[in-house]
């Protein structure tokens, strides 16, 4: 269907396998959405884009990918893994003890206040970082760009974490504005996944759109409007008359 890598291969065939299952046991299709996982982004590419050139999956092609990262992908999909019948309850129970401990610690560095006699504190970050009395916290420390979860462990006894750990608990304090804004961004995507186009919806008489958005309409039978919107050439203005008309 236009993908050239193995590792895009592997991820439909995986997808194709878990589905076929679903259906034999009479459960909904698993659809990952492009919010999800890099599996849904290219899944979805293929259905609404199609395929002029060999296909590749790329992080560019990812509009979230400050939140679907390698060090978060356990916490991103274990729990769908579980519900299919995937993932080992001791795997689960290894992502939650992570998800704990990460938590705990975030929580226990947001109250550790440095000192401002601490001479180790002064010495790497200089006389500056207490100006104006304020108060800094480990956590606050961890923000700035060249400091690690190893550097703040110096200067007050913290939490032994493992190598992912300190990755998602440094991930989240530097970028934290970021993430607060990329998840922003996919809680209005999901309000347009959230409206379903029936499988049977017929364009051909829907006043307002061209021959060739309902051409294509036709053919890809997006399945909600967030997919419709990223067929390529269906415009903003039909996504709004495909609102209105399935609002009726």
């Amino acid at each position: 269907n236009g993908t050239t890598g193995y590792e895009e291969a592997a991820a439909l065939g995986l997808m194709a396998g878990i589905n076929a299952a679903q259906k034999i046991k009479k459960r909904d299709a698993e659809v990952l959405e492009r919010s999800q996982a890099y599996i849904g982004v290219l899944i979805d590419d293929l259905v609404t884009k199609g395929t002029k050139e060999p296909y590749r999956m790329f992080t560019s092609r990812v509009e979230y990918r400050i939140v679907i990262r390698e060090d978060n992908a356990d916490v991103r999909l274990a729990s769908i893994g579980k519900r299919i019948g995937l993932v080992a309850d001791d795997a689960i129970e290894r992502v939650c003890r992570k998800e704990r401990k990460v938590k705990r610690t975030e929580e226990v560095l947001a109250k550790m206040v440095v000192k401002k006699k601490n001479n180790d504190v002064v010495k790497m970050f200089g006389e500056d970082i207490f100006r104006q009395n304020q108060k800094v916290t480990l956590l606050k420390l961890l923000k700035r760009p060249d400091i690690s979860y190893d550097d703040i462990s110096k200067i007050e006894k913290t939490e032994k974490l493992g190598y992912y750990e300190k990755v998602q608990i440094e991930v989240n304090t530097k970028y934290q504005g970021y993430i607060e804004r990329e998840l922003s961004k996919i809680k209005k995507f999901e309000d347009l996944e959230k409206i379903r186009i029936p499988e049977d919806m017929d364009y051909t008489d829907m006043p307002g759109l061209s021959n060739e958005i309902k051409e294509k309409l036709s053919l890809i039978k997006p399945r909600s409007l967030g997919q419709a919107s990223r067929i390529s050439g269906v415009t903003p203005a039909a996504i709004t008359i495909l609102m209105v008309w399935l609002k009726k």
